[in-house]
């Protein structure tokens, strides 16, 4: 693991650097974590289930007890995603400064378990806080469709006005109770508000047991009004001795800037946290440090080990956002040209576009670059940039949402699924769309989390650059070498090398080595071979699959990928003449420089699939890998196995990491049989897709025989 102390102090010198700039940057990010066994729908593919949401509460709960203390949790809702049957959670731990905004944490459920309240408590709670609140219309009864005389639950009409509660009186049904709509969410979110009379307060607090917690259900109401609410409810639990409390409904629109909200999300497949907006790196490495420590307390981790012995990241992102502490101060609306020198910079860097990101990159991926869409699309960002940089002084965040709606989206036009995403920006169309956020989606979790609080470093200081010296050249045309040069980890390594020499011009020495282990995590070693012209090294590299055509499930449409493709990277010492050539499958490799090493790519078929491309071209795994010499002869062999060399498949996935790491090293086996045999290759068929990558599956040979 790299030496930490450098990294601080170079922190710290960039921090004075953006102080001297007048730049009040904020820093945040979406870490995603899974469970130890992720195998049911819920780690899978699933936003919800039944684990996460005891892992939100237990995790809230070890935060509060030294991060927040006197913070209130409650849980909210979103966007209710076509195919799910509720709205997802969102579990806020809401902070206020130098305060306690609930101070008696001990009267909160923040386990997965049932409580022990009964119908009496709410009923208790729900007069008490009518009195309280000195209103004059009595709490209602709300009942079940399906079971209209028998209640669930209590129902206060409730608002505020000019610092004064008031309620309003509902109709009800012939029992005396108001029908909720069916569902299973909480009763505040299935009020009858459609059916109320045009003149009816829209606007309620609900209580309800939920497995026999007490949930109380918070309407939408301004930061003075939550917080009266928030005191009186406080009052009231505590004069009738009510206990295992869970929070949920609204917090105040103006929260985001009131107050410190840390943020636990179902997503599909991972718990997501939302990290709250830090004005340094070194808060948001100690916040990003302690969430760390509260998920692994929970058994919750950054990564997942595949049934072939790989280890990835979560496969749900680790996105960093960036912007200011409010619109006033934030520095990419002050001069707006900084965001076309974003835009800019970003094209030019491959590496930031795929060295941080999952398994899963180019143009399917839930994080494209804008030249990965449409041909127009790099033109009209060249276009769209010209105007940013022409504006003159601090423009609003909708000016710049209407520059960039268009052009930040993914191919099918979704403005969440680009790489560099201004959907919290200023996105009128959405509750917390005006945060002036830019979001960085090309971003997934490592095996380490001071890898992602390094890397997150090193996005600030790019900007922080950017910042200084605006950057203003033509955006680039890569055509194919864009995906044949920078899906290898050696051009991606070159890439980040020039955007440190960038950085030093600027007194910003950020050393690539504090990046290392981001490369090795994402492309890592596979095997090496002993050769005359030094060791030959293969690493993973990155390759982008396919989507397939539409297919029916159900009501809706789906897209597979094609996943049974896989890249590698073969590198050498450079060498001006080494001594013999490079063979895989029969096929010569021609090796190119890179800097100070010989470098190639393989792409090949290895794994079937269906539905998937090309049903013409076998399975080309084991790759076998020859270095022969002038003599014509194999001087060292090796077979590379994408899966189970022994078995068609594994039983299960590995245990732990050391069962992982064996998968992974009995997949590659050094062929000392092969050695003196004099094969007889052939040259790869050229394509202007591929000029530093071979696809074997083009290059098929009938005559391929296994070497054995």
């Amino acid at each position: 693991m790299t030496d930490r102390e450098p990294i601080r102090r170079f922190a710290d010198r960039l921090e004075h650097y953006l102080e001297e700039l007048g730049a009040d940057l904020t820093t945040g990010g979406e870490p995603t974590f899974v469970s130890r066994c992720p195998d049911s729908p819920e780690w899978h593919t699933e936003a919800v289930g039944p684990e996460k949401l005891g892992y939100a509460r237990r995790m809230a709960a070890r935060l509060l007890a030294d991060t927040y203390p006197g913070a209130l949790v409650m849980q909210v809702f979103g966007k209710r995603y076509p195919g799910e049957a509720l709205p997802r959670w969102n579990l806020l731990v809401l902070s206020a400064p130098e305060r306690d905004l609930w101070p008696d944490s001990g009267r909160l459920l923040l386990e997965d378990r049932a409580g022990g309240n009964g119908a009496e408590a709410v009923d208790a709670l729900a007069a008490g806080l009518a009195e309280a609140l000195a209103v004059e219309h009595a709490p209602l009864p709300v009942a079940e469709s399906d079971a209209p005389a028998s209640p669930v639950g209590r129902v206060l009409p409730l608002d505020r006005e000019s610092g004064r509660w008031v309620s309003d009186s509902w109709p009800t049904n012939e029992h005396g109770c108001v029908e909720l709509v069916p569902g299973d969410s909480p009763a505040g979110l299935r009020l009858p508000l459609t059916d109320l009379p045009p003149d009816a307060m829209r606007r309620a607090l609900t209580v309800e047991l939920d497995r026999g917690a007490l949930a109380v259900f918070l309407p939408p109401l301004d930061l003075e009004g939550f917080e009266a609410l928030l005191a009186v409810l406080a009052d009231r639990l505590w004069a009738l001795g009510l206990e295992e409390v869970v929070f949920c409904g609204y917090p105040p629109a103006e929260a985001a800037a009131a107050y410190t909200v840390y943020g636990i999300a179902a997503d599909p497949g991972v718990l997501e946290v939302n990290l709250p907006a830090c004005s340094s790196w070194a808060d948001y490495d100690r916040i990003l440090s302690r969430t760390h420590a509260v998920a692994s307390a929970e058994d919750l981790r950054l990564t997942k080990l595949h049934l072939n012995g790989a280890v990835r990241g979560t496969g749900g992102g680790s996105h960093l956002t960036f912007g200011g502490p409010d619109p006033a101060r934030n520095p990419f609306l002050h001069e707006p040209g900084r965001i076309a020198s974003l835009l800019r910079y970003w094209q030019h860097h491959p590496s930031l576009s795929f060295l941080f990101s999952g398994q899963f990159v180019g143009p399917g991926c839930q994080a494209p670059r804008i030249d990965e869409g449409p041909l127009h699309g790099l033109y009209e960002l060249e276009v769209a940039c010209e105007g940013l940089e022409r504006q003159a002084g601090p423009v609003d965040d909708l000016s710049v949402d209407r520059f960039l709606r268009h052009l930040a989206t993914d191919s099918a036009g979704n403005t969440h699924r680009a790489e560099i995403c201004f959907d919290k920006f200023g996105n009128p169309a959405a509750p917390n769309g005006r945060l002036g956020i830019i979001e960085l989606r090309a971003f997934e979790t490592f095996g380490a989390i001071e890898s992602m609080s390094t890397t997150a470093l090193f996005i600030r200081t790019i900007l922080a650059y950017l910042f200084r010296k605006p950057f203003r050249e033509p955006l680039r045309r890569f055509g194919p070498a864009l995906h044949d040069r920078y899906f290898l980890p050696e051009y991606l390594w070159s890439d980040v090398r020039s955007i440190c020499d960038d950085l030093a011009t600027e007194g910003l020495p950020f050393e690539a080595d504090w990046l290392r282990d981001v490369l090795e995590f994402r492309c890592p070693v596979v095997g090496t071979l002993a050769t005359p012209a030094g060791k030959l090294e293969v690493r993973q590299a990155l390759e982008s699959w396919p989507l397939l055509a539409e297919e029916s499930a159900g009501a809706t449409t789906v897209r597979m990928v094609d996943n049974s493709t896989d890249r590698l990277q073969v590198a050498l010492p450079a060498s001006k003449d080494p001594p013999g050539m490079l063979v895989a499958n029969g096929l010569r490799i021609p090796l190119r420089r890179v800097r100070d090493r010989l470098v190639a790519g393989i792409r090949y078929k290895c794994a079937s699939a269906s539905p998937a491309l090309h049903p013409h071209v076998d399975v080309q795994s084991p790759l076998n890998l020859e270095w022969i010499d002038g003599t014509g002869k194999v001087v060292a062999a090796a077979d590379y196995h994408y899966w189970n060399p022994e078995a068609p498949s594994y039983p299960d996935r590995p245990a732990d990491v050391d069962e992982a790491r064996r998968r992974r090293e009995a997949r590659w086996q050094v062929r000392e049989e092969r050695i003196g045999r004099k094969p007889d290759p052939i040259d790869p068929r050229s394509s202007p897709e591929f000029e530093i990558t071979v696809d074997l599956r083009r290059n098929e040979r009938p005559d391929r025989d296994s070497g054995g």
